[in-house]
């Protein structure tokens, strides 16, 4: 991609450089969001702006751009690369103690699709000791998840599990994480996770099928076999099965999943037919 959008300028990507100087650098006071394009359309733009907002706010990250503002630039950006399917990324960072922050909007990659085969068998992941600090705040601080999801791939696994210091899980490197029981759908409290747009759509697809609860999920259980099935879920991943955790087999069928799946398949269609994904 020959193009990046800074402070609602379109620049050439080499010239899309930060300071060693920034304090935004050293002390990761930046914030992103990821959005998939598919076909010339950004998916629920609404949703990634706000959580970059929100982010920023968490942090204290001050700053004077606008959301209007956010989405004409994307739309911009989207038609001077001549993208079809991609994810891009806001990055905003910046110095707390003034609104002179900084925006990028960065086309990183074509869109990763997964195999068939992942969510009819499920994926094999492992679990990592440590969590992330801030939470709720979708932030630069990614040492620790980059840490743990090269050593998931070292394995041949799919994703690495956060496991905090009470030995429950939060939520993956780049997913968040669910567990099923009966006609509960489990997953970790919203204050030590990050609230993910896809997972905000599930929880939406899924209350009159499933009873919604928020609670600690001990990896000790998960592995001993209290929950039926495991999932996680992202925007590249949407609803995927988990079928193994380190050398703990956690779920074969995946009845309940694939349930979960369509309805929020449907839910996500319904929600990109009854409004413009770029609005």
């Amino acid at each position: 991609m020959k193009y990046v959008i800074f402070n609602g300028q379109l620049i050439k990507t080499k010239k899309a450089n930060i300071s060693l100087l920034d304090k935004g650098y050293w002390f990761d006071f930046c914030v992103y969001s990821s959005l998939k394009v598919i076909q010339g359309q950004p998916f629920f733009l609404d949703y990634h702006i706000d959580r970059l907002f929100e982010s920023a706010q968490i942090l204290g990250l001050a700053h004077k751009f606008k959301k209007e503002d956010l989405k004409n630039w994307t739309e911009k950006l989207i038609k001077k690369n001549k993208i079809t399917d991609a994810l891009l990324r806001f990055v905003l960072i910046g110095d707390p103690d003034s609104d002179e922050s900084k925006l990028y909007i960065l086309p990183i990659t074509g869109l990763t699709y997964h195999k068939n085969q992942d969510y009819s068998h499920g994926v094999k992941v492992i679990s990592y000791n440590g969590q992330r600090p801030i939470p709720q705040a979708k932030t630069k601080s990614l040492l620790l998840s980059f840490l743990a999801y090269t050593k998931a791939k070292k394995v041949n696994c799919q994703e690495a599990l956060m496991i905090d210091d009470e030995g429950n899980v939060r939520e993956g490197t780049q997913t968040n994480f669910y567990v099923i029981k009966d006609s509960q759908l489990i997953v970790p409290p919203s204050e030590k996770c990050l609230g993910g747009i896809t997972k905000k759509f599930i929880l939406e697809a899924v209350k009159n099928e499933f009873e919604i609860i928020e609670k600690d999920v001990s990896i000790v259980d998960v592995k001993s076999g209290k929950y039926e099935e495991v999932f996680i879920s992202s925007t590249t991943r949407n609803v995927m099965p988990v079928s193994q955790i380190d050398d703990y087999i956690v779920g074969k069928s995946f009845e309940k999943t694939k349930k979960i799946s369509k309805l929020f398949k449907d839910y996500q269609d319904k929600m990109l037919t009854g409004c413009s994904s770029v609005g």
